[in-house]
């Protein structure tokens, strides 16, 4: 509504001066405050006294707090007002005047009963200046400023000058931090870990006295750091403007210069899609409270490589995806047991096939060779016992047989019964042109019976898609492409959930078929993590699984703006001495 406020002042003369003031509001708050539509600036008045409301054209005042108020002399909390009704807020006669114009609500205050020579009459009964010790203020001020020279210059300059800093060795590098340097006066906090290695020599980051450390500094050594998101489709993601230092904050000891709270990402992604309407992502404020489902990306089409992420990990329909394998899962995890080629009855489990990488943060890939060949062996025929298919393309399986039976018949001693004689001759025995014609036309059927046969296109369809192939009248297996990561997006590490089973985050003891997505929902992660203020949950942040800075985006400040560009500052470590470093420039 619009509102016209007026304020009246009165003259030596009596007479009285009208200032007026327009604003657009739902409710005049009335106080001292100001954050106030209406400010009365008298200590007798609240910082919030009164609140002056409109509702179905009928006007309102209430109080606020503990403020108190009368109406034409009445004392109310709460009161149903009209034109010419007189409000006593205080000292301030407020009066309800009819509209003027084109206003909604017309307030007129005036100061009737000012604070007067009270203020006055009392700080003339006090003795609470300075003065009162019998020092002036500027006499206090010079002596405080030259205190503070004193001690946080003049006396770390002295210091210096008489005991220089010390080069410290390898020996002595566990035990430098117990050595004051005359440096240490001025530091507003320690060096975190990752920078302590050059942190005793300031001019590295602060190329200029006095001078906040420039994005030049940092760009020395983190020159490639990558952007947020491309600004290009987001820009409200670009941080323009923002330096180095709005986010990486350093002194702080051995804390890392990252932010990472959870403000710092809820600032943005509380109302994400409201600011980048394009984007895929979804709001989210808190992990324990408000946080979308999982949504995974997973593999539609293995020979597109084609990928998509619109089913969420919770629902009636579920992800699922098409990699091109079979592999069911509970198969392989029986708990009587999967039987062995060579040891008889085995039971498997989840690190047999899923190995740690190094850092034990991820898993390494699958290989048929290292953790399947042992199992599933490619042995095609009981005359060739050490013999076994390739495992690849299927042009190369064809190849690979038909040049088995091919050498098999030339040479002869295949001692399968239903074989010609020409083949199960003793080898080595000459063969007529006839007979090479022979053979090699049995080469060409047991080479055709293998592949098509359950040693062949069946052993391959136990683990693979094996479709008939109508332009070439062969069967061909669909290409295969498993997904390496089904939450891009998020960083997950192994070593720190070792203590955790992988079937309580993973039901793989019960998935049947090769298409299920065997990974958690989000009610699996809550059970045991919370958001940042979670009391009974490991409290998490949004850093906590996701990196700020993503692998893949360009630069997130141009290599034009970087130190190389303006005259370099390097910093050389010397072995010998870890923590001297010296800044040199080409």
């Amino acid at each position: 509504m619009k509102v016209l406020s007026r304020y009246g002042t009165r003259k030596s003369s009596g007479d009285l001066a009208i200032r007026d003031e327009w604003m657009d509001c739902d409710a005049v708050l009335i106080g001292r405050s100001t954050a106030c539509d209406i400010r009365l600036t008298d200590p007798r008045i609240l910082l919030e006294h009164a609140r002056v409301t409109v509702r179905s054209n009928e006007v309102y005042v209430e109080t606020v707090g503990e403020g108190s108020m009368s109406v034409n002399g009445n004392m109310v909390d709460l009161a149903k007002v009209s034109e010419l009704d007189v409000l006593q807020i205080g000292p301030f006669q407020v009066i309800i005047e009819p509209n003027k114009g084109d206003s909604d609500l017309t307030i007129s205050v005036e100061l009737i009963n000012p604070l007067g020579d009270e203020l006055e009459n009392l700080k003339s009964r006090a003795n609470i200046g300075i003065k009162s010790i019998g020092i002036s203020k500027r006499k206090w001020s010079w002596a405080a400023a030259l205190t503070v020279l004193a001690v946080a210059l003049f006396w770390p300059m002295v210091i210096s000058w008489f005991v220089p800093e010390p080069l410290v060795n390898v020996e002595q590098a566990d035990t430098y931090d117990a050595v004051v340097t005359p440096t240490e006066f001025w530091t507003s906090g320690g060096i975190s870990a990752a920078h302590k290695f050059f942190g005793e020599s300031c001019e590295v980051c602060h190329e200029k006295p006095f001078i906040p450390v420039q994005d030049t500094a940092c760009l020395t050594c983190h020159q490639s750091i990558e952007h947020h998101t491309d600004p290009v489709h987001f820009p409200t993601a670009s941080f323009d403007g923002d330096k180095c230092q709005s986010c990486h904050k350093e002194h702080q000891g051995n804390q890392t210069v990252a932010r990472n709270d959870q403000d710092f990402c809820v600032d943005c992604h509380a109302d994400l899609t409201g600011q980048e309407p394009t984007t895929m992502l979804r709001n989210v404020q808190d992990f324990g409270t408000d946080h979308p489902e999982f949504l995974p990306s997973v593999v539609v089409d293995p020979a597109l490589r084609q990928m998509s992420r619109e089913k969420s990990m919770s629902g009636p329909d579920l992800p699922t995806e098409n990699s091109g394998l079979t592999f069911p899962h509970a198969d392989h995890l029986r708990k009587s047991g999967v039987r062995h080629p060579t040891e008889g009855i085995v039971e498997l489990g989840c690190r047999t096939c899923h190995v740690p990488d190094e850092g034990n943060v991820s898993m390494l890939p699958i290989d048929f060779d290292r953790h399947c060949h042992q199992c599933h062996t490619l042995t095609f025929d009981l005359q060739l016992p050490d013999r076994e298919l390739v495992h690849g393309q299927p042009e190369e399986l064809f190849m690979q047989v038909s040049d088995i039976y091919n050498a098999t018949a030339l040479r002869g001693g295949y001692e399968e019964p239903d074989a010609p004689v020409i083949v199960r001759r003793r080898p080595g025995t000459p063969l007529k042109e006839t007979d090479r014609v022979a053979a090699r036309n049995w080469a060409e059927e047991k080479s055709a019976q293998i592949l098509s046969g359950r040693f062949g296109k069946g052993q391959c369809g136990e683990c693979h898609s094996v479709v008939d192939n109508p332009t070439t009248g062969v069967w061909t297996v669909e290409p295969v492409y498993i997904t390496e990561k089904w939450f891009p997006k998020s960083t997950f590490d192994h070593g720190s959930h070792s203590e955790v089973g992988c079937l309580s985050c993973h039901a793989v003891d019960t998935s049947e078929k090769s298409s299920d997505v065997l990974m958690p929902a989000i009610e699996v992660c809550q059970s045991c993590h919370g958001g940042e203020v979670a009391s009974n949950r490991v409290p998490s942040t949004c850093i906590t699984c996701h990196d700020f800075h993503i692998d893949g985006m360009k630069p997130m400040r141009p290599e034009k703006s970087a130190a190389s560009q303006t005259g370099s500052r390097l910093a050389v470590v010397d072995p010998d001495a870890l923590r001297h470093v010296t800044s040199v420039s080409p």
